[in-house]
């Protein structure tokens, strides 16, 4: 054995070299798919923050990528917080490229680029812990002086559904969803291209792609003066978190609680409440969503479901 060994060193060599550089090659491959959604993350936010650089610094105090301490004992990372003489905005950024479409009050949101489709979790809900974050450091603002935005910066149409409807989706070419907020006066200025409207929900809640941003802001009433702008952005200063092993821990468990969200629903598990998921039908085909509807609204993709 060991003469034969010797004999064929060589070879035994190179095939272990072989199956070490596939190993390295794997891992690297792997490494830096989960590694994309981060980078894309970063570059959306990187350009939203250069929109916001834009605004009067006398008027607008823009903070990004502030973690503040939320009332559960966990943190809330938040993409941007620009609080003004118009308001304060509390901003989620998604660089999400394709046609976006989902509904206000839906656990998941479905990116449909070329022939496939993805879902991620609402960021509408996402930034409404985001909100409460900032309000709680913020107990005497007004809450009519906060919104809610979501700003895609690469999505060339959104398609949002909600409950309260401000103008019927008449003008849109694509039948297959029937409900999509769009302020009137955008439609009247861009009727031949409403799909790039603002998606507002409500004065105070809006889905909308970074070329609106900017505008939208600027059109808000002036409602505080320049020196309580100051304050209320300097108590969001001194509460943001800037210890690394914090922000750390807070990225780890993100990570699990979406592994733990995944998981439930494989085992028919409603996330939200811990109710059964259940199949249900509506017009553009089947769907699973909470059986104690609609006290609970989460609703995904079949797809998610263990068959």
């Amino acid at each position: 054995m060991a003469s034969y060994l010797i004999a064929h060193w060589s070879i035994i060599t190179a095939f272990l070299c072989g199956l070490l550089l596939a190993a390295l090659s794997a891992w690297l491959v792997v490494s830096w798919r989960r590694g994309k959604a981060r980078r894309s993350g970063r570059r959306g936010e990187r350009m939203v923050a250069k929109e916001l650089g834009k605004l009067r610094k006398k008027d607008f105090i823009v903070l990004n990528d502030l973690m503040l301490p939320a009332s559960n004992g966990r943190t809330s990372q938040i993409d941007h917080v620009v609080v003004s003489t118009r308001g304060i905005f509390v901003i989620e950024t998604k660089n999400h490229a394709g046609r976006i479409s989902g509904a206000e009050h839906a656990q998941y949101w479905q990116q449909h680029l070329s022939s496939q489709s993805r879902g991620f979790y609402n960021p509408l809900l996402q930034n409404r812990s985001h909100l409460r974050a900032v309000r709680r450091l913020l107990p005497k603002a007004d809450a009519e002086l906060f919104s809610s935005i979501v700003v895609f910066t690469e999505a060339w149409r959104l398609d949002i559904k909600a409950e309260d409807i401000i103008i019927e989706r008449s003008l849109l070419p694509d039948r297959h969803v029937r409900r999509t907020l769009i302020p009137e006066e955008e439609v009247k200025k861009r009727w031949w291209r409403p799909w790039r409207s603002p998606v507002v929900l409500d004065g105070h809640k809006m889905v909308m792609r970074i070329d609106g941003m900017l505008p939208e802001i600027k059109r808000r009433p002036r409602v505080l003066e320049r020196a309580a702008v100051r304050e209320l952005a300097e108590k969001l200063l001194s509460a943001n978190i800037t210890d690394r092993s914090v922000r750390k821990d807070h990225t780890e468990y993100a990570k699990r609680t979406s592994k733990d969200v995944s998981d439930d629903i494989r085992k028919g598990k409603c996330p939200r409440c811990g109710a059964q998921l259940v199949v249900r039908k509506s017009d553009k085909g089947e769907f699973a969503g909470c059986s104690r509807y609609p006290a609970c609204r989460f609703t995904c993709s079949i797809d998610r479901l263990a068959h």
